[in-house]
């Protein structure tokens, strides 16, 4: 998986193959907190995510919420930088795509990382799902994948 910053743009290919998956458009970091550049090996694929805020969402009184398709993280949740704080997750409003606006995190809406999801699981890329304890579910990947973000 490749984000281009410049374009707004993820895009996935399967490196055993070539063949080239989704490209979606994505929200980034803000000047002020930006998205982490570089080249980061991702692990799991977290559907209904619980959430649990950083430090300035709780400074302006946000709370963690339970896992569901609800909260600030939407459907999906990929962990990618400083221990799974930053994460490419959903829960992004369509009129803000192409916009440096988030605090580091990338965002998508759910139905365009749902679709990633699936071209993924469709080259057998994900292990079967799990739950988790906490009512996420999580899907591992079955090989080395990395994000790079430019």
């Amino acid at each position: 998986m490749e984000i281009e910053s410049s374009t707004f743009e993820l895009s996935v290919r399967d490196s055993r193959s070539g063949e080239r998956g989704p490209t979606i458009r994505v929200i980034l970091g803000s000047p002020a907190t930006a998205t982490p550049i570089g080249r980061f090996p991702l692990e799991k694929i977290i559907l209904n995510p619980s959430w649990r805020p950083g430090t300035t969402a709780r400074q302006t009184g946000a709370v963690p919420e339970p896992a569901s398709l609800h909260t600030p993280m939407g459907a999906v949740k990929i962990p990618f930088a400083e221990d799974g704080a930053i994460s490419l997750h959903g829960g992004g409003d369509e009129r803000a795509l192409g916009k440096p606006i988030s605090a580091g995190c990338v965002r998508a809406t759910d139905a365009d990382l749902l679709r990633v999801v699936a071209w993924l699981d469709s080259r057998d890329a994900l292990s079967a799902a799990r739950d988790a304890q906490n009512g996420e579910i999580h899907r591992y990947f079955r090989r080395s994948i990395e994000l790079i973000v430019r």
